[in-house]
């Protein structure tokens, strides 16, 4: 959580073809010996870093308002291709903890055998980012990036001090904000307080913005931003909120929007693309997947979840062909449950395209069709 503005801001068609399709939907299977992969366990460099890296885990919240909106930071430990010592960050607005507004990579290294902090912007496209989005609560299924997938953008001298430590970048770094050409950042960690100043200048080397004391952002640790859920079945719910009144009672219509990955990064469906939600009656059945089922149980109304769902609860061995998903495949959605319409109030009828798919609703309705 350096520079608020880099740290804190840098700090089926598949699935029409898939969750909605019975003929290539698994049977309720039965759960075989379930072997998930271990939770990331790093080894650190030195005992030095892991102390900082301890230091620095964990949600962090801005003690008041910035840009109109409490800022929420997640930092863990997460692995890198290649790398050492490195740590996956989030920032969010509070009022919308599923949407980062930056993913960042944290690395602690030394230099001349003094401790360092570099910060890394991800250099991923915009249908891959989605996969990383709250991925801090299951880093065992942390994307697969190398050094080439990383921008660096600045490196913080460290300084230990009693209580956590110290720093500020070597020299000054470019910008582009609010006319600035150059900026310089700080960082001072004082147990459960971290405060991050930034100062900009302008072609003249003059202060633009950030040369006031009270220009600094603090920070407090604070609770996650969302309720983890790691269930016996190997699936993992991460669930944002917020809790609505309403949640999925046999019969009702839901209409759920998603975004649907594979943990290489590929998209393989989305409904936002279509711009229309995935519409079913609940429970789904043979309509979906089983861990979509799954997903479902407690979805209140206005809400959103990521579901990490593992393969013997998705396509299973044979996979979906259609939807380029492989056997096996774990897949994972970020989703949101757009609206319920209760059962008494729901009068949606049922038609039957001439694929065989199913979906609630009038057949041109789905583009893809």
């Amino acid at each position: 959580m350096l520079n608020i503005r880099l740290l804190s801001t840098a700090m089926c068609a598949a699935m029409a073809c898939g969750l909605a399709s019975a003929q290539d939907t698994p049977t309720q299977p039965e759960q075989p010996a379930f072997d998930p992969p271990a939770q990331y366990a790093p080894d650190w460099s030195d005992e030095g870093i892991a102390e900082a890296v301890d230091m620095l885990s964990g949600t962090w919240r801005t003690t008041g308002e910035v840009g109109g909106s409490v800022l929420a930071m997640t930092v863990v430990p997460a692995p890198i291709e290649g790398m050492s010592d490195t740590m996956y960050v989030e920032s969010v607005r509070a009022e919308t903890p599923w949407d980062p507004f930056r993913r960042a990579i944290f690395q602690l290294y030394r230099y001349k055998g003094e401790l360092r902090l570099r910060t890394y912007e991800l250099a991923v496209g915009s249908t891959t980012e989605g996969l990383f989005d709250g991925i801090w609560a299951a880093t065992e299924y942390f994307p697969s990036i190398s050094r080439d997938d990383l921008i660096a953008t600045l490196d913080v001298d460290i300084e230990m001090t009693n209580n956590g430590f110290a720093g500020s970048t070597p020299y000054p770094y470019p910008t582009g904000v609010a006319g600035a050409v150059e900026m310089t950042s700080s960082i001072t960690l004082d147990g459960d307080t971290m405060r991050v100043a930034d100062r900009g200048y302008g072609p003249d080397g003059s202060v633009v913005w950030g040369a006031e004391s009270d220009s600094a952002v603090e920070y407090e640790r604070g609770e996650p931003i969302a309720q983890v859920d790691r269930r016996p079945d190997g699936m993992i719910i991460v669930d944002y909120g917020p809790q609505g009144d309403t949640v999925p009672q046999d019969g009702d219509e839901l209409h759920v929007h998603y975004d649907g990955y594979l943990t290489d990064g590929t998209r393989f469906d989305s409904s936002y693309t279509r711009d229309l939600p995935f519409v079913f009656q609940y429970p789904p059945g043979t309509r979906a997947i089983t861990g979509w089922g799954i997903g479902m149980e407690g979805f209140s109304s206005g809400s959103h979840r990521k579901l990490i769902i593992p393969g013997y609860l998705g396509y299973g061995e044979r996979g979906n062909p259609r939807a380029s998903i492989p056997g096996n495949a774990t897949l994972v959605f970020n989703v949101w449950m757009a609206h319920i319409e209760p059962a008494q109030a729901s009068d949606a009828q049922t038609h039957t395209h001439e694929d065989g798919t199913v979906h609630p609703g009038s057949a041109h309705d789905h583009g893809h069709d």
